[in-house]
């Protein structure tokens, strides 16, 4: 779109002329010279996300507290990927990395772990732990990477919430609470970062068949979990990175400050058994 007068504001025909034209959608979904920090990135949805990122055309820092999985996962994309080892819970190594890692266009946190435990039964440990590895690191992400971003005047901001901070968390309580507080994290920090062309969103999973998750369950649970939702499938960690890639995404240009639930339709499911409810009865 030209204006008559270069530097002066776009009329409103102007803006609504713009705004007709046809948007190349694949040219939006790329990334291409774009570079991304992905915190979790060697293991599960992180591996998947990294990956993602990197098929996209992005140059991708895969960040892990374990070398070797950080590593793996680098080699595994090839060129265009390098690996790091940062404790994303240190305000001193989250800064490190905001001002070392060169350039950057957003960052991917998929950190967090649930402890299963009920309230009564939480320590003061458990519960401190359980923000660190839930919410601290998010904290930080926001307050080192998302002052850069608004700096530079763009950029994206990327969690992984949990449906747990959307309901009740029976059994994993701190997790479900310091997940609801990431899901307020990221509207404050929109709204926040929003001037600066930031955007900051989040994914919500359900139960996702992640390689931890596959160690501790059966079939039997599996196949539980797979029941719990209306779509006759289990969500993988390939599903996670495709809602994460497109928040990343130009195709979410106007989205910001949305938690965006990847969980086969779980939560939508009704609470109540209709059995015995024919159709017509009036239930007044």
């Amino acid at each position: 779109m030209t204006t008559e007068n270069p530097g002066t504001t776009p009329s409103v025909a102007e803006l609504v002329e713009a705004a007709e034209e046809i948007t190349d959608l694949p040219a939006r979904f790329r990334l291409d010279g774009r570079h991304y920090v992905v915190l979790g990135g060697g293991r599960g949805m992180g591996r998947h996300t990294s990956h993602s990122l990197a098929q996209l055309g992005a140059r991708v820092v895969v960040v892990d507290a374990d070398r070797e999985r950080a590593g793996a996962v680098a080699a595994e994309i090839g060129a265009g990927a390098t690996a790091r080892v940062v404790d994303a819970t240190s305000d001193t190594d989250m800064a490190a990395l905001a001002r070392d890692i060169g350039k950057v266009d957003g960052v991917v946190d998929v950190i967090g772990i649930a402890r299963y435990k009920t309230l009564l039964d939480v320590s003061e440990q458990d519960w401190m732990w359980e923000h660190d590895i839930v919410l601290r690191h998010a904290w930080l992400t926001v307050r080192h990477f998302g002052r850069r971003l608004a700096e530079q005047g763009s950029g994206t901001l990327t969690f992984v919430a949990s449906v747990s901070g959307l309901s009740s968390a029976p059994g994993h309580g701190a997790y479900g609470v310091f997940k609801a507080g990431l899901v307020s994290l990221v509207r404050t920090a929109a709204v926040e970062l929003g001037p600066g062309g930031v955007r900051v969103n989040a994914v919500a999973p359900g139960f996702v068949l992640t390689p931890r998750m596959a160690d501790v369950l059966d079939s039997r649970q599996l196949e539980n979990s797979r029941a719990a939702a209306p779509l006759p499938r289990l969500t993988t960690p390939s599903d996670i990175a495709a809602g994460i890639t497109f928040l990343v995404s130009d195709l979410a240009a106007a989205v910001t400050g949305q938690t965006l639930v990847i969980d086969a339709g779980a939560t939508s499911s009704y609470p109540y058994r209709m059995q015995g409810f024919e159709s017509g009865t009036d239930g007044r």
